[in-house]
């Protein structure tokens, strides 16, 4: 039986050589059509990418915005894997703008704005170059910027005879790309997003002409407002669209104005205030003064909650001093801002941010426990709190599993001799643990918490 396969494979190849001596040529005809096409998804792409649109299309990507730039190949019309395709061909290059590659696909990211060029070139087995091309669009960032009125601007005539003009400059816009702004206002911070004015060409400006009360919605809801005291929050919402109908949406700041006062020459101001990364803003106790130049009390500010905005109402004066803190959660510290306060105005001041930036404190329990007992360590912080998802317990380089109820950290004892114990965790403001390692003794009488020795950064 091998024999007679082997004289076959003999045959088979006398055969072959003979025609190739009688006809060296090999034409096209006898090589299968191979053609290729440019398919570029995104980065962490999971779907089957001979599926996706190819070849000659334009793709919108944004600037350091990482993609994945792919080669589809055909053979007589049908599309096979990258694999199948090696035996195909004998080489490929990739030039994307003055880079080139010579992978199959490649991961590529854009820190320009403007119009790249990717070219994919295959030379097939007759010594043909097969080459497509396609243009790779990277968007400028859009950004919104304010004009007029300035933000915080508290001259405004309540009855608006005159209008007041709101204007902003937008950037970033590509040739490739057209915008359109939805402005928003309202006298409700919290509902600003709701309340869409209508829509402009983002190169455009609005006129807000009439009494302010007179400004309604697109669904026809009359801002309420009162020309006692006003203040009206608006922003923008820019949605720019390229030309294969992909869209980007920017924000802009939220900005404000306010009217100026009918009154007997009294101003208010509003202070908010933010405590940052506090997930019980209602377990604040904000206790702060307003002092004048002179440094006399002006007023003292008393508030059961942070993430709040605090009103008061005083004489026109220069150079007032506001300092606000966090009597309960001690950790946030406090903050404090100068302004000057107009006759007959209203003047919303920059937000005062209580942070939170003091590490987390840990002590054991008891130095000296049963050799049955679980091992616990006081793990405590008076701001953010504690994250418990963040806390490890490692003992002779091994994950302990612990529990942390009530500020209390309990974990069971492996140590049978003298162990490292390094305990790291973080409150919701980041801040960790100090960098300590703990010694575990352990002997018949019982076992000993000894430390806190100082260990270096990096180490376990």
């Amino acid at each position: 039986m091998n024999f007679k396969i082997l004289s076959l494979a003999i045959v088979a190849s006398a055969a072959m050589s003979f025609v190739s001596c009688t006809d060296p040529e090999i034409h096209s005809s006898d090589v299968p059509e191979i053609t290729q096409s440019i398919v570029i998804v995104p980065e962490n792409f999971h779907g089957d990418l001979y599926k996706q649109t190819s070849s000659t299309g334009n793709y919108y990507v944004n600037v350091n915005e990482k993609i994945r730039i792919c080669s589809i190949y055909s053979i007589d019309g049908e599309t096979i894997s990258t694999d199948r395709a090696i035996s195909y061909y004998n080489t490929h290059l990739w030039t994307i703008d003055s880079d080139k590659a010579s992978a199959s696909s490649v991961y590529y990211s854009f820190n320009k704005a403007g119009i790249h060029n990717v070219t994919f070139e295959t030379v097939d087995f007759l010594g043909d170059t097969l080459r497509t091309q396609a243009k790779v669009y990277v968007n400028t960032p859009t950004s919104i910027a304010l004009q007029s009125p300035a933000n915080n601007y508290n001259q405004v005539d309540g009855d608006n005879e005159k209008g007041i003009e709101l204007s902003w400059a937008i950037s970033g816009i590509d040739p490739w790309e057209t915008t359109r702004c939805t402005i928003f206002a309202s006298y409700d911070i919290d509902s600003l997003w709701e309340s869409p004015l209508g829509s402009v060409d983002c190169m455009q400006s609005v006129m807000l002409q009439g009494q302010l009360d007179a400004i309604t919605t697109d669904k026809g809801d009359t801002i309420n407002h009162s020309l006692e005291t006003s203040t009206i929050y608006w922003s923008i919402r820019a949605v720019t669209r390229n030309e294969n109908g992909g869209s980007e949406i920017t924000y802009s700041d939220i900005f404000s104005f306010s009217t100026k006062l009918k009154t007997n020459g009294t101003s208010i101001i509003e202070i908010p205030v933010m405590s940052v990364n506090n997930p019980y803003p209602e377990k604040s106790k904000l206790r702060g003064v307003i002092l004048s130049a002179a440094g006399d009390t002006l007023s003292t500010i008393s508030e059961n909650k942070s993430n709040t905005s605090i009103k008061k109402t005083l004489s026109p004066q220069s150079n007032i001093k506001i300092v606000i803190c966090d009597e309960s959660r001690t950790e946030y510290g406090c903050d404090s801002t100068t302004v000057n306060l107009a006759p007959s105005t209203k003047t919303i001041t920059d937000t005062l941010y209580l942070q939170d930036k003091v590490k987390p404190n840990m002590t054991p329990v008891n130095m000296d426990i049963s050799t049955t007992s679980p091992i616990k360590f006081f793990v405590f912080d008076n701001g953010s709190g504690i994250n418990a998802s963040k806390i490890q317990v490692i003992l002779n380089s091994d994950t302990i599993k612990a529990s942390y109820e009530n500020n209390i950290l309990s974990f069971t004892n492996t140590c049978k001799d003298e162990c490292s114990l390094v305990i790291t965790a973080e409150d919701y403001a980041r801040n960790k643990t100090p960098n300590v390692r703990w010694t575990v003794k352990v002997n018949d009488s019982g076992i000993k918490i000894l430390g806190p020795f100082a260990q270096m950064e990096g180490t376990k």
